[in-house]
């Protein structure tokens, strides 16, 4: 039986550790955090925005950068395979204007909650505020280091996100995994991440939705 190793609960790596553990595989997850699905769980305003039901060349048209290298990944799971399999796990979706899907319940938390009993039923061995510290490759075996031991598996899947929003545990750990695994790291770029500002009046927005809005910073 194959042995996985995935780092970071988050969506992604939920989503892995499932994919994985449905293929036959003994799993492991690490998650620094004590829950899993950390930022999952504040995603659309606490609603959740699951997908969107435009087409795939809609898809890539609006994706940064070089959208046409993520065909062939949309296409081995399109937004209408996570409907599908979201739907047989019996969470119901509703549309809303732009094509965007949320949950029946508009409940970022009963989606968390939902992928937890997921893992748990498909055996997933969850390890949570278990920090991984290093990841090295051993002949063809790899082997992740975290705060309570040394593991060892066949392969291992880092799904840890970016740096934008380090208090739901995304602080480039990734990076330096990938790095000491002999992979390159391009250049990092901010895209949808908060503005921290001296001034505390913005506070006083907080929950302000405005459609349509030009914003212009000095």
């Amino acid at each position: 039986m194959k042995e996985i190793l995935v780092i970071g609960a988050g969506a992604a790596g939920i989503m892995a550790a499932l994919a994985a553990a449905e293929a036959g595989a003994r799993v492991h997850i690490f998650e620094k955090n004590d829950i899993v699905g950390k930022k999952l769980g504040i995603t659309g305003k606490g609603r959740c925005n699951l997908t969107n039901s435009c087409t795939m060349p809609d898809f890539i048209a609006h994706t940064p950068g070089h959208g046409k290298f993520l065909y062939s990944a949309y296409e081995q799971f399109t937004n209408r395979d996570l409907l599908d399999k979201l739907a047989s796990w019996g969470l119901a979706t509703k549309e809303e204007r732009g094509g965007r899907i949320f949950p029946q319940s508009d409940s970022a938390i009963e989606v968390r909650k939902l992928l937890y009993r997921k893992l748990c039923q498909k055996g997933v061995t969850l390890h949570l505020s278990d920090a991984v510290r290093a990841v090295k490759a051993w002949g063809s075996r790899i082997v992740v280091s975290a705060a309570s031991g040394n593991y060892e598996g066949d392969a291992c899947i880092i799904t840890t996100g970016g740096m934008s929003y380090p208090v739901t545990g995304s602080t480039g750990d990734g990076y330096e995994f990938a790095r000491s695994l002999g992979h390159s790291v391009t250049e990092l770029k901010p895209a949808l991440i908060p503005f921290t500002t001296a001034e505390t009046w913005p506070h006083t927005l907080s929950g302000l939705s405005l459609r349509n809005v030009e914003g212009t910073l000095w």
